[in-house]
Formats: structure tokens, sequence, C-alpha cells
């Protein structure tokens, strides 16, 4: 009878935690739809997003064409390589924080830049006095002294 009890307890608490679990689990899903809304809500002209099929590009306009249903319309691509296209608002995955992309490019310049210092160093010619002596040059005169070496110990 104790142990029927038990078991009653157990089962009891399993079913408790696993509703509390789901609740969270559905207030944290409404939490990220409701950000995600007003995200589409806070988009407006000039502002760079990337869609959910990867393209990023610029809005460069929003219409409502039927209540519930709008459309955005963006510039892929830059400079004179400007292509107008149309999508659905719900289409949008994300607003690109342009500071933190400026940032990475910046950053990657810097690592380009270096790593072409790096190699002009490599390649670059030694100094030698006057005369500049290259690593061919002065593999060349080890060649010839090592001969010369061994040519006087016979």
């Amino acid at each position: 009878m104790v142990s029927n009890i038990v078991s009653y307890i157990m089962l009891g608490a399993v079913l408790v935690a696993m509703f509390v679990f789901i609740g969270m689990q559905g207030r944290k899903q409404k939490k990220a739809q409701d950000d995600y809304m007003a995200m589409l809500d806070s988009l407006r002209p000039g502002v760079k997003v990337k869609m959910a099929s990867g393209l990023l590009g610029r809005i460069k306009e929003i219409r409502e064409e039927a209540p519930g249903f709008k459309t955005i319309t963006l510039n892929i691509g830059e400079d004179k390589n400007v292509v107008p296209m149309t999508f659905v608002i719900e289409a949008v995955q994300g607003v690109v924080n342009e500071e933190a992309l400026n940032r990475i490019k910046l950053q990657e310049a810097e690592e380009q830049m270096a790593a072409a210092t790096v190699a002009e160093e490599i390649t670059a010619p030694v100094e030698a006095g006057t005369e500049a002596v290259t690593i061919e040059e002065s593999r060349a005169e080890v060649a010839t002294a090592t001969k010369k070496k061994s040519k006087k110990s016979k």
C-alpha cells in the first residue's frame, strides 16, 4: 500500500515537471516570435537586411499590398550592379549590423597587409655592405667555398 502511494507521488512529480518544461518552452518561443515581429515592424528604407535565402540587400521600399500582407523591395548588389528584388516581408531573417561588418572587413584588410609585409621581408634581398645579396647568391657562395675547402684538404 505504501509503495503504491510513493509510485503515485513520483508519477505526479514527473507529470508536473513535464508540464512546467513544456510551458517554459512555449514562453521562449512566444518571446522569440514577438522579438521577430518587433524587428519586422522596425524596418525602414536604407536598412541592410539578410534574407532567409542568404541574400543581403538594402531596403528600398516597404509596401502593404493588402491588410496584413507586406512586401519589401531590396536593392541587391553594390555600385552600378544594383538589382531591385521584391520579397514578402516575412522572408527577412534579420538586420545586418553594418558596424560589425566594417570592423571585420578592416581586420581582414589589416591581416592581409601584415601577410604581404611578411612575404616582402622574406623575398627582399639581404644587404651585405653596399651591395645586395640574394638568398640564391648566398647559397652559390657557400657551395663554392665548400668546393674550395674540399680541394685544399685533398
